[in-house]
Parts: structure tokens; C-alpha cells; sequence
């Protein structure tokens, strides 16, 4: 931006110069038609090559100017284009940095949450895993108690039965005795025996 500043400056006076030139060469002008007067002819050929040379050396230095801030220009553009693409690569920098950041952090994020996710699967598996062992041990208890109690009724059945059983044989034997008895087929030796014998067992029908 300086040296555009400094290359317009030197326009502006380089402008100025060709101002104070064109009046120079009016006053040449009038020099001359005063010279012309003096007997200096102004369409001499010395004259109009000395005229030409000067306009070819103020050509010559506006161009010169002109392209010295055309080069100027360049490099102001080249400068700028160069900030603009080191810019552009920071930042483009700056969002492949950012993205692969957001990419990690993701990727964290997606493997701890899948991490939670496989505890949190485990512990539900254990959890049903050992409710279904206690439902099973419930299970063997309840059998096990059933069979017990069906072990046990079956056993007081058969005790029941036996008995019944028991209580019918001593009922027949003693009906038998008593028959026997009065019959008078047995002595009262034998009857009192048996009589005796079987006071016992009526005893113990009558406490069963």
C-alpha cells in the first residue's frame, strides 16, 4: 500500500513536470517566435527533431512510471493474494483440526457408550441369570417339600392302613376267643389265659 502511495505521488509529479514542461515550451514557443524575430526559423528541422526528442523522453518516462506502478500493483496483488491463500490454508487448517477433534471426541463418546451399553447388557444378564437360579432353587424347594409331604401322607396312609389291618385281625382273633370261649370247648385254665392275653390288646384298640 506504501509504495502505491509513493508510485501515485510520483504520477502526480511526473504530471506536474509534463504541466511546467508544456509551459516551459510555450515559453520556448514564444521564445522562439521572439527568436524568430531574432532570425530563428521554428519549423527548422533542428528544431522540430530537438521537439521530438523531448516528447520521446517524456514518453519514455511516463511509461516507465506506468509500468513501474503497474509492477507495483503486482506485487501489492500478489501480496494480497498470498495472505488470502495463507489465510484460507490456517483456516482450513484450523477445520480439518477442529473436525478430527470433533471426530476423536465422537468416536470416544461412541466407544464409552458402548462400553455402558455392554455393562448395562451384562448386568441385565446376570440379574436374569440369577433370578432364574433362585426361581429354580424355589422350585426344588416347593418339590422337594411335595414330595416330603406326599412321602409323609403316603407313609401315615400306610400306617393308617396298617392298623386298620391290625385292629381287624385282633377284632377277628378276638371274636374267635370269645367263641371259643363260649362254646366251653377250652378249660378255664385256657380261658382265663386267654382271657388275660387278650385284655392287653383290647387295650390298646381302645387307646387307638
Amino acid at each position: 500500500m506504501k509504495s502505491l502511495l509513493i508510485s501515485l505521488l510520483i504520477i502526480f509529479s511526473i504530471t506536474g513536470c509534463q504541466d511546467s514542461s508544456r509551459h516551459k515550451a510555450s515559453k520556448d514557443n514564444l521564445s522562439l517566435m521572439g527568436s524568430y524575430r531574432d532570425g530563428v526559423n521554428p519549423n527548422s528541422l533542428a528544431y522540430r527533431l530537438a521537439d521530438k526528442q523531448k516528447d520521446r523522453e517524456n514518453s519514455i518516462k511516463i511509461s516507465n512510471i506506468d509500468s513501474n506502478t503497474k509492477i507495483e500493483i503486482a506485487k501489492i496483488e500478489s501480496g494480497n493474494k498470498l495472505l488470502i491463500a495463507k489465510v484460507h490454508a490456517n483456516t482450513t487448517k484450523e477445520i480439518a483440526q477442529t473436525d478430527s477433534i470433533t471426530k476423536i471426541q465422537t468416536s470416544k463418546i461412541d466407544a464409552l457408550t458402548k462400553k455402558d451399553n455392554v455393562q448395562n447388557q451384562f448386568y441385565i444378564t446376570m440379574a436374569v441369570v440369577i433370578v432364574f437360579l433362585i426361581a429354580l432353587f424355589l422350585l426344588y424347594l416347593n418339590n422337594k417339600k411335595n414330595r416330603e409331604l406326599k412321602n409323609r401322607l403316603h407313609q401315615d396312609k400306610l400306617n393308617h392302613e396298617r392298623l386298620l389291618k391290625e385292629r381287624e385281625h385282633d377284632e377277628k382273633r378276638l371274636h374267635k376267643m370269645l367263641d371259643l370261649v363260649g362254646k366251653g370247648k377250652l378249660s378255664s385254665e385256657m380261658e382265663e389265659e386267654i382271657l388275660i392275653s387278650l385284655t392287653k390288646p383290647e387295650s390298646k384298640l381302645l387307646e387307638t
